[in-house]
């Protein structure tokens, strides 16, 4: 009886040390894909900043041409 009890627990610890080795391998996975998204996000907001600057110039040189033209309002 105790052979059986022991072949039954080492059956059991096999099945939990697959478990916890597949639970690593997708841990490992998610560690991987989460940095490939912190990438994408980062160029995202580097994408973002680029375009504000050239929104802020563009801002910049349509109140140079008013101010030129005489057509700036006095709420602006």
């Amino acid at each position: 009886m105790s052979d059986d009890r022991s072949d039954l627990m080492l059956e059991i610890l096999k099945g939990i040390q697959s478990d916890v080795g597949a639970i690593k391998r997708e841990q490992a996975s998610q560690g991987i894909r989460l940095l490939a998204l912190e990438d994408h996000v980062r160029g995202l907001v580097t994408t973002i900043y680029g375009i504000q600057a050239d929104v802020a110039d563009l801002k910049t040189r349509v109140d140079r041409i008013e101010r030129r033209l005489g057509l700036t309002d006095t709420e602006h």
